[in-house]
């Protein structure tokens, strides 16, 4: 684990060559940055890519996706919530130094003609990694960070701030790219995104990015902040999966992230640590009838579909399901045979950084609150659904698996759940019941992809319901571990706390007095 931290922001970065390629992602903390933007940025996509899965891990254990499986102790903080200031260091040291390299871009490419699109791409990234900090830390550096030398022991702003000029970045890169709508051979060269787009089509799936991750910093943060423009641009929003894909393969440092950090090595060894874990009777009751009945569903995401083995979080007694090799969520045998989709791929496959489902929940949920004035949150919300299904059954290649089809499955999901709410947003009486039905689905389509993602959402809306009573509640109606400590009413932590080395290198700005059962981030219900 890369060990960078704020104060050496000064060296902090990629060293690059010509011959550097997308993955390699190295960093020499002894050497500054020094390259181009046509190499530094998809370095950094790249970069902003592979750590998908460290946030997506932490937050899955935290809202239900997945718990300890039997056989195995030693779980600490995972099943205790007891978290130390050593605990998930990575999300906090990786994204600054995924940042600074953001932030060469942007700084190295402002008013350069010929590199508007570098430059907009850039504030688009940074808008996301920061959003993704700011959700586990609420205030952190940002005006004062990432400008080496001069600030090496940056203040912390506030989080409403930060979430304002967040919003304000996808605005510029917006004007930029309506300024500049066909891509450049040099931006389309680095553009490990939409780069296999059309010239214009590359272009506005930018836009649509930029307009949905603002949409999503718009409702998550509520009337917590004033917003400089909460309208959005005409381009709409993102229909299709955002997904990176520098080339990966089967090759030793260069296998999709999700694949090599939770299945297999290249050299075909399953990944030490991932057959420990199962997933929860809590999530499991969205597939097997339970709360709601998705076998299609269950069938590509869990390796033996509704019947695989769960376990409460924390119980470590002989009734805990145990994992199975590589891991609960792999279908297939072995890492040459396997089916090419559900959340495991393959080492080939893209890496996502936003569905295209969380998008259309995320429009039903504007149309709801009045945040968007066009369109239907009842279309939008079908769509999410539909969206949801075509992901789990694309390929590899991007391509729907053979036999499969997303919409037809969708419509038969919906009317074998036809009483429902929860699954059908026509069924849901006042907003309150379609808020949750909204959530509820975006919880079954991040499942395992986006776990923080999921998270956030728990901690903003309470969906879906959680029993914090876990004397009386079964298995399948809680997340909360057994085994937890929190002292918060829903017995859940509410954030992770700043990383020990902020108190080492930069004490004097650094909260102190942070609680992670009681210390919520501002968009907390």
């Amino acid at each position: 684990m890369k060990k960078i931290f704020i104060l050496f922001f000064a060296l902090a970065g990629i060293s690059i060559s010509s011959c550097k390629k997308y993955l390699d992602v190295n960093t020499n903390p002894n050497q500054a940055i020094s390259g181009t933007p046509e190499l530094v940025l998809p370095q950094a996509m790249v970069a902003v890519a592979n750590q998908t899965w460290a946030y997506n891990l932490y937050g899955a254990q935290t809202v239900g996706y997945l718990a300890n499986g039997g056989g195995v102790s030693g779980w600490g903080a995972i099943i205790s919530y007891n978290y130390a200031s050593t605990d998930q260091q990575g999300l906090w040291n990786n994204t600054y130094d995924i940042a600074t390299d953001i932030q060469y871009v942007i700084d190295n490419t402002e008013g350069k003609a010929g590199y508007a699109q570098f430059n907009a791409a850039a504030k688009v990234m940074k808008a996301y990694a920061f959003q993704r900090l700011v959700d586990q830390y609420g205030d952190v550096p940002y005006t004062d960070a990432l400008k080496g030398g001069s600030s090496v022991t940056p203040k912390y702003d506030k989080a409403v701030d930060i979430y304002k000029s967040l919003a304000d970045l996808c605005d510029a890169a917006i004007v930029a790219f309506k300024a500049n709508p066909s891509a450049a051979t040099n931006f389309k060269a680095a553009d490990v995104i939409f780069g296999t787009s059309s010239a214009t089509l590359e272009i506005t799936r930018w836009i649509k990015f930029a307009n949905t991750l603002k949409l999503r910093l718009i409702l998550r943060a509520g009337n917590k902040v004033t917003f400089s423009n909460t309208t959005f641009d005409a381009a709409g929003f993102l229909d299709d999966d955002a997904q990176v894909n520098p080339g990966y393969a089967k090759v030793s440092g260069k296998q999709n992230p999700f694949w090599n950090s939770f299945v297999y090595t290249f050299a075909n060894a399953a990944v030490a640590g991932s057959t420990q874990y199962v997933p929860t009777p809590f999530v499991m009751g969205f597939y097997n009838g339970t709360k709601l009945t998705d076998p299609a569903r269950a069938n590509v995401t869990y390796k033996n579909g509704i019947t695989t083995a769960t376990n409460q979080l924390g119980n470590q007694l002989a009734t805990a399901g145990r994992g199975a090799t590589p891991n609960s969520w792999f279908r297939g045998t072995n890492a040459t045979t396997f089916e090419s989709q559900g959340i495991f791929k393959g080492p080939d496959a893209p890496q996502p950084l936003f569905l295209a489902a969380d998008s259309y929940f995320l429009q039903a949920e504007g149309i709801l609150k009045g945040i968007i004035v066009t369109g239907s949150a009842q279309t939008n919300y079908n769509l999410g659904i539909q969206s949801a299904f075509r992901f789990m059954y694309k390929t590899n290649t991007g391509a729907i698996a053979t036999g499969k089809d997303p919409v037809a499955d969708a419509t038969a999901y919906q009317a074998a759940n036809s009483t429902n709410y929860r699954a059908n947003y026509n069924l849901a009486v006042g907003a309150t019941q379609q808020l949750e039905s909204i959530i509820t689905q975006k919880y079954i389509a991040l499942n395992m992809l986006f776990g923080d993602e999921a998270w956030n959402e728990f901690r903003r809306t309470g969906y879906p319901v959680s029993n914090p009573d876990i004397s009386a509640a079964t298995p399948a109606q809680t997340i909360v571990s057994i085994a937890g400590e929190s002292t918060a009413s829903d017995k859940l932590p509410t954030r992770l706390l700043y990383p020990s080395t902020e108190f080492t290198y930069n004490p004097a700005n650094v909260p102190k007095d942070v609680n992670k059962y009681s210390t919520k981030i501002f968009w907390a219900r």
